[in-house]
């Protein structure tokens, strides 16, 4: 049976925060990397997408958004 990626659904003030993380010249790049996939997973984009599009794994894409689903995106840092 294949996995199902977690759905994530996030608040105004959330996603606006992720947005600050990615605007931010200050930002580390891991972090704007990881806003990045929580952002595109929120729009509905499968991990096989969101990883084609970043340039990276499907296996990384699933465990970024696995750890924003359960712990928040308080734990991207």
């Amino acid at each position: 049976m294949p996995r199902v990626a977690p759905e994530i659904s996030l608040s105004g003030r959330q996603r606006a925060r992720l947005q600050r993380v990615i605007e931010a010249p200050s930002s580390e790049q891991r972090q704007v990397f990881r806003a990045h996939i929580i952002l595109l997973a929120e729009q509905g984009l499968q991990n096989q997408q969101i990883a084609k599009r970043l340039q990276t794994s499907r296996q990384t894409v699933g465990m970024w958004r696995t750890r924003a689903a359960e712990r928040g995106i308080e734990d991207l840092g």
